[in-house]
């Protein structure tokens, strides 16, 4: 959270204290690293060549700045007790439906806790309590109970309200903070990324990148970026 993370995504946000606005992330690729300074381009422009300026970014890194690698997983490597997210879909009757999983490591457990939208995406974030395949034979897909802490209930008219919102610390949640349940179904060809904490050694010239950008006296920050870690050839 890609980063279609994270993504993802939200795990290379700041903690789910009042904002007001979520950063900006983009998928680009990685064309050069100066320094302090990357230079990437977005991989929704198909036009542009490593040599193109006018279609460059230049973005300036942090001593704090988070890298996150991410690697391909599967439905099957998902269990009870992971640090799980996903970018969900919801039905007309409240039916959850993944189009993206990110499968968290220990180091990065609770990252972006609760249910909220991110711009035009839902996401899901939090502890497996139960996976369920669809049946014996197939175990590339089924259902992922996610038990979440959220900060507050919102009314669904007729429908039983539902736990909405980023989770807050202990110390500073309000007594509007919630619990639940989410059961998210995921289908066999549902991406599954697993994300692991990384360093600045991830970034490689032609890499393919989720930048979670900022502003930060008129140049363009980095406070996290995610690294798609390439497919091994047999």
């Amino acid at each position: 959270m890609g980063l279609r993370l994270l993504f993802a995504l939200a795990l290379v946000a700041a903690p789910a204290l009042a904002q007001p606005a979520p950063p900006a992330r983009l998928k680009a690729k990685l064309v050069a690293v100066n320094g302090d300074v990357i230079a990437i381009q977005a991989v929704s422009d198909a036009k542009a060549r490593p040599g193109d300026d006018a279609q460059t970014r230049r973005v300036t890194l942090l001593p704090d700045t988070r890298y996150v690698e991410s690697h391909k997983g599967g439905f099957s490597a998902i269990k009870p007790g992971d640090y799980v997210g996903a970018t969900v879909t919801e039905g007309r009757n409240g039916a959850l439906r993944a189009t993206e999983i990110f499968l968290y490591d220990d180091a990065l457990r609770g990252s972006g806790e609760g249910r909220f939208t991110d711009r035009d995406r839902l996401l899901v974030n939090g502890t497996v309590k139960a996976v369920q395949p669809n049946s014996p034979q197939d175990g590339n897909a089924g259902t992922v109970t996610l038990h979440y802490r959220g900060a507050m209930l919102e009314p669904r008219g007729k429908a039983n309200p539902v736990c909405v919102g980023r989770a807050v610390p202990a110390p500073f949640a309000s007594a509007l903070a919630c619990e639940a349940d989410a059961a998210v179904q995921v289908s066999s060809g549902t991406p599954v990324s697993a994300l692991a904490v990384g360093d600045r050694g991830l970034l490689a010239p032609g890499s393919i990148v989720t930048v979670t950008l900022a502003k930060a006296g008129g140049r363009d920050v980095a406070p996290g970026i995610i690294v798609e870690k390439p497919q091994s050839t047999p």
